[in-house]
């Protein structure tokens, strides 16, 4: 009887899909948005995980945000890419989908983006900026909440 409650627990285990866990098969993996190719001058990284409440929390922040930028006219200067930390193809989509996110949402699943950043945990926003022919950290935003004004002048300064 314990092994059943375990192997249920395994089942509904945030990031478990899949045949093997009783999960809808992966959607097979098609081209990925790369923040690295974006020509503008700052890319802004938004990494978040299905499964965190705060990340919930933030998202209708950073698309305010991005809307901000796209309405003064600055977007072909700065570029969103939402990152799902630890997340699938699938559960990045389901993301997208939940908080009408219209920028590039890239699963991360083994962390390959994020560990470029050094070790931190969602809700996190990196803002990059191009110098020469290389993305130089700029900084990171961990609250997007209250006025925005201060944040995208933080990011476009």
């Amino acid at each position: 009887m314990i092994p059943l409650i375990v192997a249920g627990l395994m089942a509904v285990q945030p990031g478990c899909s899949g045949p093997a866990s009783g999960g809808a098969p992966m959607p097979p993996a098609g081209p990925v948005a790369d923040y690295r190719n974006s020509k503008a001058e700052i890319v802004v990284l938004n990494f978040f995980d299905m499964y965190c409440h705060t990340c919930q929390t933030m998202a209708p922040h950073s698309k305010k945000l991005h809307q901000m930028v796209q309405q003064k006219g600055l977007g072909s200067r700065v570029d969103f890419y939402a990152i799902g930390w630890g997340n699938t193809p699938l559960e990045s989509e389901q993301y997208r989908q939940r908080f009408g996110v219209d920028y590039p949402v890239v699963p991360d699943r083994d962390l390959t983006i994020s560990k470029r950043f050094g070790s931190f945990r969602p809700p996190l926003m990196i803002v990059l900026e191009r110098r020469g022919g290389s993305w130089v950290e700029k900084t990171r935003i961990e609250d997007l909440r209250g006025d925005k004004e201060p944040l995208l002048a933080e990011i476009i300064e």
